[in-house]
């Protein structure tokens, strides 16, 4: 009898360890992540964000291009609330952290109107990369402060606008972008992904499409940078690089120092987070954070 149970046993334990993979291959196309980890082209992350093939030779497939502009909102260069990337930066950043080739997929979380975007696209395309993705991840629908002050404060009204009770962010954004794609920036570059941070970084997750370079520069609320910073990092290729601005708001700084910290005393032997802190310009006010994933 013993050696009955014994035999069944035996059956059951090497019936379990072949149907386990099988188990864990099945979950993981069930929930839609993808097993294999890499780098979207341009070409990819449009169909699979937008359900069209883009071509070169038909204006009508892009995106951005192809904007209607419902609302006839005209292209605004000289009113960037909140935008501290400037293209200096961007190209002494590139040479700073010295990504092997270029950076190959960035993602920036917070858009707003699509002046970083557009500065980080117009490097590149010095650089001779015009065709690396620039994903755009917003929800383009104002923050707190936006929505709470626009009335009664004239520098927040004066870049704020609302039709059919909605702000028109992501209108401007497009509006934007599509004016510097068709006289300038290569149409390679931007695409809008109208999400939550929390939404864009899972679906990058799941998708297994994994950004080198990430520019973080949404809420700026407590806890929730840090719950960004956990997300984003995860997703970020090893040896890339996730960087944002503002470091001068305590919530932005307590948040960035608390993850650094929290990491390395888990993982700093063998995955330490290199992190530096400069100022945008050399006399300027607003700060910005470094941090680079350790290549495993």
């Amino acid at each position: 009898m013993v050696a009955l149970l014994r035999q069944r046993w035996s059956l059951s334990v090497s019936g379990l360890r072949c149907v386990l993979p099988l188990v864990a291959m099945l979950c993981l196309l069930q929930d839609g992540r993808s097993s294999e980890r890499r780098v979207p082209t341009f070409e990819e992350l449009h169909r699979e964000l937008y359900g069209i093939e883009v071509k070169d030779d038909d204006d009508s497939s892009h995106v951005v291009v192809s904007f209607s502009n419902p609302y006839r909102l005209k292209p605004n260069f000289k009113n960037y609330p909140h935008s501290n990337l400037l293209a200096e930066f961007f190209t002494d950043l590139l040479d700073i952290i010295g990504l092997e080739g270029g950076p190959q997929f960035i993602v920036e979380v917070g858009s707003l109107h699509g002046h970083s975007a557009l500065q980080m696209a117009t490097v590149l395309d010095k650089l001779g990369l015009t065709r690396i993705p620039i994903l755009c991840i917003d929800p383009f629908t104002g923050d707190t402060n936006m929505w709470a002050s626009y009335q009664q404060d004239k520098s927040v009204g004066g870049w704020v606008n609302i039709m059919d009770g909605r702000m028109t962010v992501y209108d401007q954004f497009m509006a934007n972008v599509q004016f510097a794609v068709n006289r300038s920036v290569s149409r390679h570059h931007v695409l809008p992904f109208p999400a939550t941070s929390t939404i864009g970084a899972r679906w990058l997750d799941q998708k297994g499409f994994v950004p080198d370079l990430i520019f973080l520069d949404s809420a700026h609320e407590e806890e929730e940078t840090l719950l960004e910073l956990k997300l984003y990092y995860k997703i970020l290729k090893p040896g890339g690089i996730l960087f944002g601005d503002d470091y001068g708001w305590p919530a932005v700084k307590k948040d960035v120092h608390q993850f650094v910290d929290h990491h390395n005393a888990l993982h700093g032997e063998a995955e330490p987070i290199e992190l530096r802190i400069v100022r945008a310009r050399e006399g300027a006010q607003n700060v910005l954070w470094i941090m680079r994933k350790a290549k495993i």
